[in-house]
């Protein structure tokens, strides 16, 4: 008896003190994060990139992942007569660009065009690991409650979903951003440009397997968000243009796989009036020299820059009409 009574009472104590533990921890949790959220109105790298981009009107993004580095925006504006910002995030970008113009659109600051990088292996469901919502911590201080965010915090995983509970979380880079900013002096954010690495040939195996895989599972989830980013750009009057860049593939040569998933975004973009530039090792034979490439994924800044002037010619032959 006397042993239940003890157990109890350690009971009794044990819980008390979580409860107060979690009490504790929220009112850090949120004191912490009211002050991240003030330091965060003031800088402008990192995730302060938003606060660059809502603040400075652009005529022209580029968007998409990794891939999209190799779009030098100062080349861009200078070429077409169009200010451009690289807005491109490392990852899957694909859920992150579907919200940014969301933002644009609420902030009224949306541009005249979007360059929309296609990455072909994006719209798989192998596609960085299956999660299709990677990067999704840097969405949610700067749109809050969206139909994406919410799906994606409901479809994460456990631990994934209870992160985003946590006010503080969502500035986690934050202190990194605080760094780079007292590290520089210029307050223009702009992508890192491509480096000067140069590509190793032949391609291993395993470089290879991963990367050119003859398998095809589409998600149609990723197919869904790429129509309703096309329906929200017309709606908005913002002229769209889907493009290809580069890959180095092992024959120099699109492989049958991506033949299949190329030819996906051709039928999209036709059945929307939807431009879509090819700009690859098929249609531009330069791109077959493993010199301009810093891994088959990615081209280096030599490879950067012959894309960059193709695709300045590409658009100067558009007539791009101005915002409503």
């Amino acid at each position: 008896m006397l042993l239940s009574i003890s157990s109890f009472k350690i009971n009794k104590n044990t819980v008390k003190s979580f409860i107060l533990f979690i009490a504790l921890f929220i009112i850090l949790d949120h004191g912490l994060a009211a002050g991240l959220r003030y330091l965060y109105g003031k800088i402008h790298y990192g995730p302060g990139r938003y606060n660059y981009i809502i603040n400075n009107r652009f005529d022209c993004l580029v968007m998409g992942s990794s891939t999209s580095t190799c779009y030098y925006s100062d080349t861009i504006s200078w070429k077409t007569g169009l200010s451009t910002l690289n807005v491109g995030l490392d990852g899957s970008a694909l859920i992150y660009s579907r919200c940014l113009l969301d933002l644009l659109v609420s902030q009224n600051i949306k541009p005249r065009i979007i360059l929309l990088n296609i990455d072909l292996f994006e719209i798989q469901k192998s596609a960085w690991s299956g999660n299709f919502y990677s990067m999704v911590e840097k969405l949610n201080p700067f749109y809050g409650a969206t139909p994406y965010i919410t799906a994606a915090l409901h479809k994460g995983k456990p631990l994934e979903a209870l992160k985003f509970l946590m006010a503080s979380y969502k500035y986690n880079d934050l202190f990194l951003s605080l760094t780079l900013k007292n590290l520089r002096e210029d307050k223009i954010y702009k992508r890192s440009k491509s480096p000067e690495t140069v590509l190793q040939i032949p391609v291993d195996d395993k470089t290879l397997e991963t990367k050119f895989s003859s398998k095809i599972n589409i998600d149609k989830r990723k197919k869904t968000l790429f129509q309703e980013f096309i329906i929200e750009c017309k709606k908005n009057n913002i002229h769209l243009i889907f493009i290809e860049s580069p890959l180095y593939y092992p024959e120099c040569k699109l492989t049958e796989r991506d033949k299949k998933l190329e030819s996906i975004f051709v039928e999209m973009a036709h059945n929307n009036n939807i431009p879509f530039l090819r700009i690859t090792q098929d249609t531009y034979p330069v791109f077959r020299s493993n010199f301009l490439f810093k891994d088959v994924l990615h081209l280096n800044d030599k490879g950067s820059k012959i894309f960059t002037d193709i695709l300045c010619k590409e658009i100067m032959q558009r007539e791009i009409p101005e915002n409503l």
